[in-house]
Protein backbone atom coordinates (compact mmCIF):
# COMPACT_ATOMS: atom_id res chain seq x y z
CA UNK A 1 0.00 0.00 0.00
CA UNK A 2 2.85 2.39 0.86
CA UNK A 3 4.41 1.81 -2.57
CA UNK A 4 1.13 2.53 -4.34
CA UNK A 5 0.65 5.81 -2.46
CA UNK A 6 4.16 6.96 -3.28
CA UNK A 7 3.66 6.06 -6.95
CA UNK A 8 0.49 8.12 -7.07
CA UNK A 9 2.28 11.07 -5.48
CA UNK A 10 5.16 11.01 -7.98
CA UNK A 11 3.15 10.38 -11.19
CA UNK A 12 1.81 13.32 -13.21
CA UNK A 13 -1.97 13.79 -13.33
CA UNK A 14 -3.02 13.31 -17.02
CA UNK A 15 -6.23 15.25 -16.40
CA UNK A 16 -4.43 18.37 -15.28
CA UNK A 17 -4.39 21.19 -17.82
CA UNK A 18 -1.11 22.44 -19.24
CA UNK A 19 -0.22 26.13 -19.21
CA UNK A 20 -0.17 27.84 -22.57
CA UNK A 21 1.80 30.63 -24.17
CA UNK A 22 4.75 32.30 -22.40
CA UNK A 23 3.58 31.01 -19.03
CA UNK A 24 4.17 27.42 -20.11
CA UNK A 25 6.78 25.60 -18.00
CA UNK A 26 8.81 22.63 -19.08
CA UNK A 27 8.53 19.53 -16.87
CA UNK A 28 11.09 16.79 -16.81
CA UNK A 29 9.41 13.50 -17.42
CA UNK A 30 10.35 11.20 -14.54
CA UNK A 31 12.06 7.94 -15.35
CA UNK A 32 9.71 4.99 -15.61
CA UNK A 33 9.26 3.05 -12.41
CA UNK A 34 10.15 -0.61 -12.36
CA UNK A 35 7.31 -3.06 -12.68
CA UNK A 36 8.13 -4.55 -9.31
CA UNK A 37 9.14 -2.32 -6.38
CA UNK A 38 9.64 -3.17 -2.78
CA UNK A 39 8.67 -0.59 -0.14
CA UNK A 40 12.26 -0.23 1.06
CA UNK A 41 13.45 0.43 -2.51
CA UNK A 42 10.83 3.13 -2.96
CA UNK A 43 11.88 4.82 0.28
CA UNK A 44 15.53 4.62 -0.68
CA UNK A 45 14.90 6.18 -4.12
CA UNK A 46 12.76 8.87 -2.57
CA UNK A 47 15.78 9.86 -0.44
CA UNK A 48 18.15 9.78 -3.41
CA UNK A 49 20.07 6.79 -2.07
CA UNK A 50 21.41 3.83 -3.93
CA UNK A 51 19.61 0.69 -2.72
CA UNK A 52 22.66 -1.40 -3.65
CA UNK A 53 25.07 0.70 -1.49
CA UNK A 54 26.66 -0.86 1.61
CA UNK A 55 25.39 1.98 3.81
CA UNK A 56 23.18 4.97 3.39
CA UNK A 57 24.85 8.43 3.29
CA UNK A 58 22.64 9.31 6.20
CA UNK A 59 24.59 6.78 8.28
CA UNK A 60 27.87 8.81 8.07
CA UNK A 61 27.61 10.24 11.63
CA UNK A 62 27.32 6.71 13.00
CA UNK A 63 30.38 5.61 11.03
CA UNK A 64 32.39 8.64 12.12
CA UNK A 65 31.49 8.07 15.76
CA UNK A 66 32.58 4.45 15.56
CA UNK A 67 35.83 5.39 13.78
CA UNK A 68 36.58 8.09 16.37
CA UNK A 69 36.09 5.58 19.18
CA UNK A 70 38.50 3.17 17.50
CA UNK A 71 41.15 5.90 17.09
CA UNK A 72 40.79 7.00 20.71
CA UNK A 73 41.15 3.45 21.97
CA UNK A 74 44.23 2.87 19.81
CA UNK A 75 45.84 6.14 20.96
CA UNK A 76 45.13 5.28 24.60
CA UNK A 77 46.88 1.94 24.15
CA UNK A 78 49.88 3.56 22.48
CA UNK A 79 50.20 6.24 25.20
CA UNK A 80 49.94 3.62 27.95
CA UNK A 81 52.72 1.54 26.37
CA UNK A 82 54.91 4.47 25.25
CA UNK A 83 54.04 7.58 27.29
CA UNK A 84 55.27 10.88 25.79
CA UNK A 85 58.08 12.69 27.61
CA UNK A 86 59.20 16.30 27.80
CA UNK A 87 62.60 17.01 26.17
CA UNK A 88 64.29 17.27 29.58
CA UNK A 89 62.85 13.99 30.92
CA UNK A 90 64.60 10.64 30.80
CA UNK A 91 61.59 8.79 32.21
CA UNK A 92 58.25 9.29 33.89
CA UNK A 93 58.23 11.87 36.70
CA UNK A 94 55.64 13.01 39.20
CA UNK A 95 54.92 16.72 39.39
CA UNK A 96 53.06 18.57 42.15
CA UNK A 97 49.46 19.54 41.49
CA UNK A 98 50.21 23.10 42.61
CA UNK A 99 53.35 25.23 42.56
CA UNK A 100 54.63 26.10 46.00
CA UNK A 101 54.79 29.69 47.12
CA UNK A 102 58.04 31.43 48.05
CA UNK A 103 57.16 30.94 51.72
CA UNK A 104 56.76 27.18 51.22
CA UNK A 105 60.01 26.95 49.26
CA UNK A 106 62.04 28.79 51.89
CA UNK A 107 60.30 27.26 54.91
CA UNK A 108 62.98 24.59 55.26
CA UNK A 109 65.51 27.38 55.94
CA UNK A 110 63.13 29.80 57.62
CA UNK A 111 63.21 28.01 60.98
CA UNK A 112 66.84 28.94 61.44
CA UNK A 113 66.39 32.53 60.28
CA UNK A 114 64.24 33.13 63.35
CA UNK A 115 67.17 32.16 65.58
CA UNK A 116 69.43 34.83 64.06
CA UNK A 117 69.83 38.33 65.41
CA UNK A 118 66.64 39.50 63.68
CA UNK A 119 64.53 42.38 65.05
CA UNK A 120 61.40 41.18 66.84
CA UNK A 121 58.03 41.04 65.02
CA UNK A 122 59.76 41.12 61.64
CA UNK A 123 57.13 40.15 58.99
CA UNK A 124 57.66 36.60 57.74
CA UNK A 125 56.89 37.41 54.08
CA UNK A 126 59.49 40.19 54.14
CA UNK A 127 62.02 37.87 55.81
CA UNK A 128 61.51 35.21 53.13
CA UNK A 129 62.04 37.72 50.31
CA UNK A 130 65.01 39.26 52.10
CA UNK A 131 66.62 35.84 52.53
CA UNK A 132 66.41 35.24 48.78
CA UNK A 133 67.83 38.69 48.02
CA UNK A 134 70.75 38.16 50.42
CA UNK A 135 71.63 34.82 48.83
CA UNK A 136 71.61 36.43 45.38
CA UNK A 137 73.60 39.54 46.36
CA UNK A 138 76.25 37.63 48.32
CA UNK A 139 77.32 35.79 45.18
CA UNK A 140 78.70 38.86 43.43
CA UNK A 141 79.21 41.54 46.10
CA UNK A 142 81.56 41.31 49.09
CA UNK A 143 81.58 44.86 50.44
CA UNK A 144 79.05 44.94 53.31
CA UNK A 145 77.67 48.41 52.63
CA UNK A 146 76.89 47.58 49.01
CA UNK A 147 75.44 44.23 50.07
CA UNK A 148 73.00 45.93 52.43
CA UNK A 149 71.84 48.45 49.83
CA UNK A 150 71.39 45.87 47.04
CA UNK A 151 69.55 43.43 49.30
CA UNK A 152 67.07 46.03 50.56
CA UNK A 153 66.59 48.47 47.68
CA UNK A 154 63.78 46.47 46.03
CA UNK A 155 61.69 46.91 49.19
CA UNK A 156 62.14 50.68 49.22
CA UNK A 157 62.25 52.11 45.67
CA UNK A 158 63.15 55.80 45.24
CA UNK A 159 64.90 55.88 48.63
CA UNK A 160 68.51 55.79 47.44
CA UNK A 161 69.80 58.54 49.75
CA UNK A 162 68.19 57.04 52.86
CA UNK A 163 69.43 53.56 51.88
CA UNK A 164 73.02 54.79 51.52
CA UNK A 165 72.90 56.67 54.83
CA UNK A 166 71.40 53.79 56.86
CA UNK A 167 73.75 51.24 55.26
CA UNK A 168 76.73 53.34 56.32
CA UNK A 169 75.48 53.30 59.91
CA UNK A 170 74.53 49.61 60.08
CA UNK A 171 77.79 48.48 58.44
CA UNK A 172 79.90 50.07 61.20
CA UNK A 173 80.66 47.53 63.95
CA UNK A 174 80.89 50.17 66.68
CA UNK A 175 77.47 51.69 65.92
CA UNK A 176 75.49 48.55 65.08
CA UNK A 177 74.71 47.47 68.66
CA UNK A 178 73.59 50.96 69.65
CA UNK A 179 71.39 51.23 66.56
CA UNK A 180 69.77 47.86 67.24
CA UNK A 181 69.14 48.68 70.91
CA UNK A 182 67.46 51.95 69.98
CA UNK A 183 65.12 50.42 67.43
CA UNK A 184 64.43 46.90 68.72
CA UNK A 185 61.11 47.95 70.30
CA UNK A 186 59.79 49.52 67.07
CA UNK A 187 56.89 47.75 65.35
CA UNK A 188 57.76 47.16 61.70
CA UNK A 189 54.20 47.63 60.41
CA UNK A 190 53.77 51.05 62.05
CA UNK A 191 57.37 52.26 61.71
CA UNK A 192 58.44 55.12 59.47
CA UNK A 193 60.20 54.42 56.18
CA UNK A 194 63.65 55.12 57.66
CA UNK A 195 62.91 52.86 60.62
CA UNK A 196 61.75 50.05 58.32
CA UNK A 197 64.93 50.42 56.25
CA UNK A 198 67.01 50.19 59.42
CA UNK A 199 65.17 47.10 60.66
CA UNK A 200 65.49 45.41 57.26
CA UNK A 201 69.21 46.15 56.99
CA UNK A 202 69.85 44.83 60.50
CA UNK A 203 68.12 41.60 59.49
CA UNK A 204 70.07 41.47 56.21
CA UNK A 205 73.37 41.88 58.02
CA UNK A 206 72.59 38.91 60.28
CA UNK A 207 71.73 36.80 57.23
CA UNK A 208 74.94 37.78 55.42
CA UNK A 209 77.00 36.82 58.48
CA UNK A 210 75.27 33.43 58.74
CA UNK A 211 75.93 32.69 55.07
CA UNK A 212 79.63 33.61 55.08
CA UNK A 213 82.38 31.09 55.90
CA UNK A 214 85.83 32.70 56.03
CA UNK A 215 89.06 30.80 56.63
CA UNK A 216 92.53 32.28 57.04
CA UNK A 217 95.89 31.34 58.54
CA UNK A 218 94.68 32.73 61.87
CA UNK A 219 91.30 30.95 61.63
CA UNK A 220 91.86 27.82 59.53
CA UNK A 221 88.48 26.25 60.32
CA UNK A 222 84.90 27.47 60.74
CA UNK A 223 81.59 25.66 61.29
CA UNK A 224 78.01 26.78 60.74
CA UNK A 225 74.96 25.01 62.12
CA UNK A 226 71.59 25.50 60.44
CA UNK A 227 68.38 24.24 62.02
CA UNK A 228 65.92 22.50 59.66
CA UNK A 229 62.64 20.61 60.20
CA UNK A 230 64.57 17.35 59.69
CA UNK A 231 67.30 18.20 62.17
CA UNK A 232 70.48 20.27 62.32
CA UNK A 233 72.62 20.79 59.24
CA UNK A 234 76.29 21.42 59.91
CA UNK A 235 78.85 22.74 57.43
CA UNK A 236 82.57 22.93 58.19
CA UNK A 237 85.22 24.57 56.03
CA UNK A 238 88.83 23.81 56.91
CA UNK A 239 92.05 24.97 55.36
CA UNK A 240 94.18 21.91 56.14
CA UNK A 241 97.27 23.47 54.62
CA UNK A 242 98.21 25.95 51.92
CA UNK A 243 97.38 23.45 49.20
CA UNK A 244 94.22 21.78 50.47
CA UNK A 245 90.78 23.17 51.29
CA UNK A 246 88.19 20.79 52.73
CA UNK A 247 84.43 21.26 52.96
CA UNK A 248 82.43 18.82 55.06
CA UNK A 249 78.65 18.75 55.51
CA UNK A 250 76.52 16.59 57.78
CA UNK A 251 73.05 16.31 56.25
CA UNK A 252 69.93 15.46 58.30
CA UNK A 253 68.26 13.96 55.19
CA UNK A 254 69.21 12.97 51.62
CA UNK A 255 70.72 15.84 49.69
CA UNK A 256 73.67 17.21 47.79
CA UNK A 257 76.51 19.70 48.00
CA UNK A 258 78.16 21.70 45.20
CA UNK A 259 81.26 23.91 45.51
CA UNK A 260 81.90 26.35 42.65
CA UNK A 261 85.03 28.46 42.19
CA UNK A 262 86.83 30.26 39.40
CA UNK A 263 87.69 27.06 37.57
CA UNK A 264 86.53 24.33 39.94
CA UNK A 265 83.08 22.75 40.24
CA UNK A 266 82.81 19.87 42.70
CA UNK A 267 79.61 17.99 43.46
CA UNK A 268 78.58 15.22 45.83
CA UNK A 269 75.20 13.78 46.74
CA UNK A 270 73.80 10.98 48.81
CA UNK A 271 70.42 9.20 49.05
CA UNK A 272 70.49 8.88 52.86
CA UNK A 273 71.29 11.25 55.74
CA UNK A 274 74.97 11.50 56.50
CA UNK A 275 78.24 13.19 55.61
CA UNK A 276 79.46 14.69 52.35
CA UNK A 277 83.06 15.69 51.72
CA UNK A 278 84.62 17.94 49.07
CA UNK A 279 88.29 18.89 48.70
CA UNK A 280 89.98 21.51 46.55
CA UNK A 281 93.71 21.35 45.98
CA UNK A 282 95.63 24.60 45.63
CA UNK A 283 92.74 26.92 46.52
CA UNK A 284 93.10 30.43 45.17
CA UNK A 285 93.81 32.97 47.91
CA UNK A 286 91.50 35.99 48.25
CA UNK A 287 88.89 34.02 46.33
CA UNK A 288 85.22 33.45 47.14
CA UNK A 289 83.70 30.04 46.47
CA UNK A 290 79.95 29.41 46.36
CA UNK A 291 78.78 26.40 48.38
CA UNK A 292 75.25 25.18 47.65
CA UNK A 293 73.55 22.68 49.96
CA UNK A 294 70.29 21.00 48.92
CA UNK A 295 68.09 18.98 51.23
CA UNK A 296 65.31 16.68 50.08
CA UNK A 297 62.88 18.42 47.75
CA UNK A 298 63.82 21.98 48.73
CA UNK A 299 63.56 24.07 45.56
CA UNK A 300 65.92 26.74 46.94
CA UNK A 301 69.41 25.62 48.01
CA UNK A 302 71.18 27.11 51.00
CA UNK A 303 74.07 29.12 49.51
CA UNK A 304 77.15 29.87 51.57
CA UNK A 305 80.04 32.07 50.50
CA UNK A 306 83.39 30.42 51.30
CA UNK A 307 86.16 33.05 51.51
CA UNK A 308 89.80 31.95 51.46
CA UNK A 309 92.04 34.69 52.83
CA UNK A 310 95.78 34.71 52.34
Amino acid sequence: MKAILLKLLFEADPAAGSPSGDDRLSFVTPAPWPDSLEPDDVLAQSHGADPNAVFDPGDHPVVYTHFEALVKRRLSQEIAQHPPLFPWEQGLQDYPDQLRSDADIASIWLNHLRTLDIPTDFPEEVLVDLFGQCQRVARHTRQLGRQLVEAVESFFPDQSQTLAYVAGVVAQPNTRSATQAAIESVDYTTASTQQQITLTMLAARSIFEALCLTVSPLMPSITRHWNTPSGPLSVTVARLNETLLEVRADLPEPGSMTLTGLTDILHRDRSTPGELLLQITHPHPQTTYTLEVNLGEAATPLRFQVVVEA
